[in-house]
């Protein structure tokens, strides 16, 4: 009988070249491109003085968090109370919050977490949403430990007055309840910028009112012990900074057609590989110029346009995918070449956790060989 949780794959685990006999669609994630980017990124921070906290809404998956940890992260960040609560109870340490905990029974679910689980930071932008947060944790053994959020261009959380942040961080210091752990500034809208020097520059202008805030704690001791911020594109310059402790990696380790055709180092323009993939079979080949794949709408995101997706193997050079069905892919073919019904497809999605999103379960290859299978431990939205 099929086992549900894992998908009909699962007898296909350990087997040689079983990489080749997915059935299909199928999430694959390639362990050996996974691993060597993690290990980059690491050693990118150990040589430039700053740690990495992972961004766990990237793949939602135990096993990817405790190789990111496990290579020298300091933990992880997280969008959703559900994600913080999987990667908490899965004992990833330094889970971090970044999105405001506000109604009842989620600061019930959060107030639990705290108390079971140490070293939790949650990101706050009003004083009211602190003085609910004391509520829900005073009378805890330990104070629930606190990040300013600070605006710096994503327009979306963050407090964007010097004066309100410094006086909202003192507000905390004060607390018997919660306690004061630092700032969080972190902006993703110039990340995927192609140009190096042009994203450098962007960067220094967005994170200009970040230091200034920063070096301002600094004087009225309110000193932050954490100041998170950055990413997969400005991993490689902001800490130049000299304020951030901590960049917050996401896409590094999985990639997507986002990021493909941005230099991220300037000595090493491409330091990530792309480890996340969807294998998709020809099912039609019957018109003249294209098949079709049996990967479409519902298989691969298409924040950026349906035409998006990349071909990484498995079709002529100069092939094209585009969505044309919920479930159903084109791949439109160079003159003179062909693709035959049954011949496989390796596809890129756009964005990686959105694809990652639609699936329960990961397939983790090595080589030829499939390996094992994940859940995607933190994929519920409440």
């Amino acid at each position: 009988m099929l086992d549900l949780a894992r998908g009909p794959n699962e007898h296909l685990i350990g087997q040689s070249g079983s990489r080749h006999e997915l059935g299909t669609p199928a999430l694959v994630l390639d362990l050996d491109i996974l691993d060597a980017n993690i290990a980059s990124l690491a050693a990118h921070a150990a040589a430039h003085g700053y740690t990495v906290r992972a961004v766990a809404k990237i793949h939602k998956t135990v096993e990817i968090a405790k190789r990111q940890v496990g290579a020298g992260g300091n933990g992880v960040c997280c969008a959703t109370l559900r994600e913080a609560e999987v990667m908490a109870d899965a004992g990833i340490p330094g889970v971090m919050l970044f999105t405001s905990v506000v109604t009842p029974p989620k600061l019930q679910r959060l107030a639990d977490l705290h108390a079971r689980y140490d070293g939790l930071l949650v990101c706050v932008d009003h004083e009211a949403n602190v003085e609910q947060l004391e509520a829900a944790v005073r009378g805890a053994s330990k104070p629930l430990q606190l990040l300013v959020d600070f605006e710096v261009g994503g327009g979306r959380t963050g407090l964007s007055d010097e004066d309100a942040a410094v006086a909202l961080a003192g507000r905390i210091a004060s607390s018997d309840a919660v306690a004061y752990a630092g700032v969080q500034g972190y902006v993703g809208n110039h990340q995927n910028t192609v140009d190096y020097d042009e994203r450098r520059r962007m960067s220094r202008e967005l994170l200009a009112p970040l230091v200034r805030l920063v070096e301002r704690l600094h004087r009225e001791d309110l000193v932050p012990e954490v100041v998170s911020g950055a990413g997969t594109g400005t991993h490689d310059f902001d800490y130049e900074l000299g304020i951030l402790t901590e960049v917050q990696g996401g896409t590094y380790a999985l990639m997507d057609v986002n990021y493909r055709d941005a230099v991220l180092r300037r000595d090493e323009p491409h330091p990530f590989g792309p480890a996340l993939f969807v294998r998709g079979t020809v099912v039609s080949a019957s018109q003249p110029g294209f098949v079709v794949v049996d990967a479409g709408i519902k298989e691969l995101d298409c924040i950026f346009g349906i035409e998006n997706p990349g071909i990484l193997r498995g079709a002529p050079a100069g092939s094209v995918y585009s969505m044309v069905g919920d479930d159903m892919g084109r791949i439109d073919l160079p003159a003179t070449e062909r693709l035959a019904v049954g011949d496989v497809v390796e596809l890129q999605p756009p964005h990686c956790y959105q694809t990652l999103n639609m699936y329960g379960v990961i397939h983790a290859v090595r080589g030829d060989d499939l390996v094992d299978i994940w859940t995607v431990d933190a994929r519920e939205q409440w």
